[in-house]
């Protein structure tokens, strides 16, 4: 008739009062006289210790590691509970990819504590008012008492490193841990790479024992781990509950409010999948913003960082939903359904799985080439410059080479619902927010093919010995003309301001030809494969390149006046 329980740094105590509905203690009110209740305990040691290792940072695995069941898993999800010592290793979870962890679990336990089959007799009972109140379903009857403890490792692992060869190293190291006997000097016997490996690693702790400081490194944590059983006291006074044993009040009276239904095994995995899936694209959306494209360019890193907070706020509100749910589903005074509805207005909400994955990996491909333009840009010499106005007020500087990124600042439907799903006018209104078609990412195969021509037109402009190291200005600014947005190689003067599409910008070291027009000055940059003039407060797009001995350039102004020159008719201008 009993069940079993984790108390998570909760304070149970025997003949306490617990609530399964919501997972809660009832605290101050007993049902027995506590005098007579400390007179028909019974206790007994059960002296344990277990180590684990696990490089998993799951629901799952977590909830495992801690001994914890599924309803109680449940109840976490939803918020239901508050959660002290050792347990508050649940709320750490991993903030990136790149993130390598390790956990190293102590469990230990020392004594038990139970009330005597005569003591629960309903004649022993004094406070009856209990069963008619409706606050509680069980009373504790049994209490295992000892320690948990986390040591949670974290680095970061660089692209030049094979992750799966720093987790086993650092493992290796961990798993010797369990050799270690108390009071003995830790001394781990390491090659060179397990310890260049293990001093990497940032140690959080977690745990139900009172330290004079937290461990923050691999070395800490192995001098506080030796210490953990003398941090009990000298007879285990110090121990907390870490395993409760509850009993039904309606087994003591039929008045006694009871615990009508447990949620089924397949609705628990599907809440878990749900929230893990909005872990996963916060992970994702904060590696991307750690990455260049995020960092140079403002608009590509304002759409990531709104999907993060979206993805955030979405599982706040779901949770909230979940936790006022779970009490009338177990209390039986609302159906289960009520949590299949709940799962069915996820699946068509904009939060879904399939529409964040998507999303996701069309910003990781985006975000690929925009870094691999911009690193073969840095090859070329372009560095980050935010302020324009500094290069244009330099006098040295004549004539800028820009490469402009004009496609970025799009309209994301997804986020435009995600925003509207998470208005408190949107209740229920999930379908009416849904695109009747996908959104198509702007890196069509016609713009990546434009592109790669920029860049090798830019390249071209500013190849040679006599260059200085380029400048880049602040990356995008809106384009407010209706043409077609593509990505732009553009070449102006300094001397008379700059367009608004400004975006990375190359300074040449001489200042070109200077040829006279009507109304407008012409500069042109000489390279070995072609000649390329712009007209000031003209952008223009190359078109195409015939041979190497011929490029024809498209002049763009914004009335709409439109001339192509090449080597042979240029100085006829």
């Amino acid at each position: 008739d009993r069940f079993l329980t984790t108390a998570l740094g909760r304070s149970f105590q025997l003949g306490m009062l617990y609530d399964c509905r919501k997972d809660a203690l009832i605290p101050g009110i007993t049902l027995w006289d506590p005098e007579k209740l400390q007179q028909s305990l019974r206790t007994r040691p059960q002296i344990n210790t277990d180590f684990k290792v696990t490089a998993s940072d799951s629901i799952e695995d977590k909830s495992t590691l801690l001994n914890i069941d599924d309803s109680l898993k449940l109840s976490l999800l939803g918020g239901l509970l508050n959660v002290t010592g050792a347990a508050k290793y649940l709320n750490d979870t991993k903030k990136s990819f790149r993130q390598q962890r390790l956990t190293l679990h102590y469990h230990s336990t020392c004594r038990f504590e139970e009330l005597t089959i005569n003591h629960l007799a309903p004649e022993n009972i004094i406070n009856q008012d209990v069963f008619d109140n409706d606050i509680a379903t069980h009373v504790v009857t049994a209490v295992l008492y000892g320690a948990d403890a986390c040591f949670v490792f974290d680095r970061e692992v660089s692209a030049d490193e094979n992750k799966n060869t720093v987790e086993g190293e650092a493992k290796l190291a961990l798993e010797k841990l369990k050799f270690i006997s108390v009071d003995v000097n830790v001394s781990l016997k390491m090659d060179d790479t397990q310890k260049n490996a293990v001093q990497k690693f940032t140690c959080t702790f977690y745990g139900d024992f009172q330290l004079p400081s937290n461990p923050t490194s691999f070395e800490d944590a192995l001098k506080v781990f030796t210490d953990l059983p003398k941090l009990l006291g000298e007879k285990k006074e110090l121990a907390v509950p870490v395993r409760v044993w509850l009993y039904p009040l309606d087994k003591l009276h039929s008045r006694a409010s009871q615990l009508q239904k447990d949620i089924g095994m397949d609705l628990i995995i599907a809440i878990e999948s749900v929230i893990e899936s909005l872990n996963t694209a916060e992970m994702k959306c904060g590696d991307l913003l750690k990455d260049s494209p995020a960092l140079t360019f403002t608009v590509f890193h304002d759409k990531i960082l709104q999907m993060k907070q979206n993805c955030y706020k979405y599982k706040l509100k779901l949770t909230k939903r979940l936790g006022s749910l779970l009490p009338n589903i177990r209390g039986d005074v609302m159906k289960e359904t009520a949590l299949n509805e709940l799962l069915q207005q996820h699946e068509e909400s904009p939060f879904r799985r399939s529409d964040l994955a998507e999303w996701l990996k069309e910003r990781e491909r985006e975000s690929d080439v925009i870094k691999s333009v911009l690193r073969q840009l840095k090859d070329a010499g372009a560095q980050a410059e935010v302020n324009i106005d500094l290069i244009l007020m330099d006098l040295e500087v004549g004539n800028l080479v820009c490469f402009m990124f004009t496609t970025l600042d799009w309209t994301d439907v997804l986020l435009l619902q995600q925003k509207a799903c998470l208005s408190p006018s949107a209740k229920g209104k999930n379908n009416e927010n849904r695109p009747d078609t996908k959104q198509k990412s702007w890196l069509s195969p016609e713009i990546q093919k434009t592109m790669r021509y920029n860049l090798k037109t830019f390249k071209n402009l500013i190849d040679s010995k006599d260059r200085k190291p380029s400048l880049m200005t602040n990356p995008h600014n809106k384009q407010e003309s209706n043409q077609e947005k593509h990505n732009h190689v553009a070449f102006t003067r300094t001397d008379k301001g700059t367009n608004e599409n400004m975006g990375l910008i190359y300074k040449p070291s001489n200042q070109g030809e200077q040829k006279a027009a009507l109304h407008s000055t012409i500069y042109t940059a000489n390279t070995s494969c072609c000649i390329c003039a712009i007209i000031q407060q003209f952008y223009y797009k190359v078109e195409r390149f015939s041979d190497n001995n011929s490029s024809s350039v498209t002049l763009t102004c914004w009335s709409e006046d439109r001339r192509a020159y090449d080597k042979d008719n240029l100085n006829s201008f």
